[in-house]
């Protein structure tokens, strides 16, 4: 204890609770540092499922053994907020132990305490799920498939299945984006949705997530017929149009919502009874 208190590993902030620890979290770190979309999940895990449990323990008071009794109980059957039968999933468990381990790694950061307890502790093991995807024969049928599909919709699966572009990108994706003359398309951001926020506009997955595609014919070919389609729309709505540069809009040229190209496509395989796949298998595909 003396060797702890002389080497400030103790301080007098040892007896901060945690919520009022994440409150001084929140505020300095995560609404300034953190991706929107995380920062609204963090919250609502620290909401419904972290807080109420242990938001009123010291922050020292919270060992290994108070982690594993939390992710027990999270697990068990009635532990669901939204009603469904059952508990959490590992890999949701698994999320609320990495925030836990942030939160505490930014205490002893800033010298609150000395020891992460979540450092000691294993959360439930997540088993890998391999994506399914279309083989070739699958995407000769979705193709004939698409032929009589409505051309945004049509445009966006397929250009998903040729380029591996994300949700997110093609939902993002500029006009100013495309090289027709030189048949490139660049990928330097991403649309996402988070709950309370809308959709946000933000960079791309990753640093490597950048990058420039080149298109083939079949997509050159694509895109040329859909910008003239979108062009035909802009002129007959004129100045109901709502002016967004973006290659995929809603009816009124508005930014499209990014769950709106996933839902019909899980609509339009089961109407068309072809493999069951999710929109993000197209990429693997």
């Amino acid at each position: 204890f003396v060797t702890e208190v002389e080497n400030r590993i103790i301080t007098p902030d040892s007896n901060m609770l945690f919520r009022d620890f994440v409150t001084l979290w929140d505020e300095n770190y995560a609404s300034t540092n953190l991706e929107v979309r995380t920062y609204t999940r963090y919250r609502e895990m620290l909401r419904d499922n972290i807080l109420p449990a242990i938001g009123d323990m010291r922050l020292t008071d919270i060992k290994p053994i108070t982690l594993l009794n939390l992710y027990s109980s999270l697990s068990a059957d009635g532990a669901r907020k939204d009603g469904k039968p059952g508990g959490y999933s590992p890999k949701t468990i698994q999320h609320i132990h990495r925030l836990i381990s942030a939160i505490y790694n930014k205490a002893a950061e800033w010298q609150i305490i000395g020891i992460n307890p979540a450092a000691h502790v294993k959360p439930p093991k997540v088993e890998r799920k391999e994506i399914d995807f279309y083989d070739l024969e699958d995407i000769r049928i979705l193709i004939k498939a698409l032929e009589d599909e409505p051309i945004r919709p049509r445009t966006m699966t397929l250009l998903a299945a040729y380029t591996a572009m994300r949700r997110s990108e093609i939902a993002a994706l500029k006009w100013e984006d495309i090289d027709f003359d030189n048949r490139t398309i660049s990928i330097n951001k991403a649309a996402v949705y988070a709950s309370g926020a809308g959709r946000v506009d933000k960079g791309t997955k990753t640093v490597r997530s950048n990058r420039i595609i080149a298109m083939s014919d079949t997509v050159y070919t694509l895109l040329m017929e859909y910008r003239q389609w979108q062009e035909d729309i802009r002129h007959f709505l004129a100045n109901k149009w709502q002016g967004s540069e973006l290659v995929f809009t809603n009816d009124f040229g508005a930014p499209l919502h990014p769950d709106t190209i996933t839902q019909w496509f899980g609509n339009f395989i089961k109407r068309r009874g072809l493999k069951h796949i999710s929109f993000h298998g197209l990429r693997h595909t």
